[in-house]
């Protein structure tokens, strides 16, 4: 007999493995938003409750978007996109320890947890985002997309980005003690230079080339070229943040599987 696996025996252990990850996504639901509807409601509502206070800011100060015409879409860009990546990032970065008693169990295993955590994220984002479309169809806001699928490709660049991160970082804060503080410092940072608020190629041109590595700030501005009609960020690498996420993510996967059994101590 040989030791290669067969196709139906790989289709089997994905199927086991789904059904883990499945199991997991709704012990997730029922932690983190407890046996009342106050938390989904609240998970749905958060975004718009940002968008309202940054836009109300900003039309008291009788100030103008930096793109088309309404400073709830230009928010609802920045702010709807980013809060996917740091979802992603820093919510997968605790799904190791916060299941720490069902991974003693055999069939579970570290990645089942965080994939499960970022499963939750991403169906949690688009119930939101969901939510926050319908609402502003009904206030009649500008919100169709003038190119979807530019509109997608960044959506799923951010996916990618904050999936590969989170990844990472669950990992991180098993190996390295203080990453979580370490992490609270990035996601700061990030949000400040991620072209939440701005374009970035209206910064100075020293300010434009620090810029562009970062790879949210891709992801942001793709969604945004999705969004408006002539736009076009000038500094964009398509794939940039695709494989950015992507790096990060084999990394993370690596470091689990040579640290595993620090990983398991933590």
């Amino acid at each position: 007999m040989s030791g290669e696996l067969t196709w139906s025996e790989l289709k089997s252990g994905a199927a086991f493995q789904g059904r883990i990850i499945g199991a997991l996504i709704l012990r997730e639901m029922r932690t983190r938003f407890g046996e009342y509807h106050f938390g989904y409601v609240w998970a749905l509502i958060q975004p718009l409750v940002q968008i309202g206070m940054m836009s109300g800011m900003f039309y008291v100060m009788k100030a103008h978007p930096q793109l088309g015409t309404s400073f709830e879409v230009f928010f609802f860009t920045g702010f709807v996109t980013f809060g996917i990546f740091r979802d992603l990032s820093t919510r997968a970065a605790s799904s190791v320890s916060a299941n720490r008693a069902l991974l003693a169990l055999p069939p579970v295993r570290n990645m089942d947890a965080v994939f499960a955590r970022l499963g939750l994220e991403i169906i949690t984002n688009i119930a939101s985002t969901a939510f926050l479309v319908a609402i502003f169809f009904y206030l009649e806001l500008p919100i169709t997309p003038h190119d979807p699928l530019r509109a997608a490709q960044g959506f799923a660049a951010i996916v990618v980005l904050g999936s590969g991160f989170g990844i990472l970082n669950a990992v991180l804060v098993a190996l390295v003690k203080p990453w979580n503080m370490i992490l609270s410092w990035i996601m700061r940072l990030q949000f400040f230079f991620s072209g939440v608020f701005f374009l970035p190629e209206k910064l100075p041109p020293f300010a434009v080339d620090i810029l562009i590595w970062n790879p949210a700030a891709h992801g942001i501005s793709l969604v945004r070229e999705g969004f408006y009609s002539g736009y076009k960020c000038n500094i964009i690498m398509d794939l940039y943040p695709f494989g950015f996420g992507i790096a990060l993510a084999i990394l993370g996967l690596t470091l689990e599987k040579v640290y595993r059994r620090q990983v398991d101590a933590k």
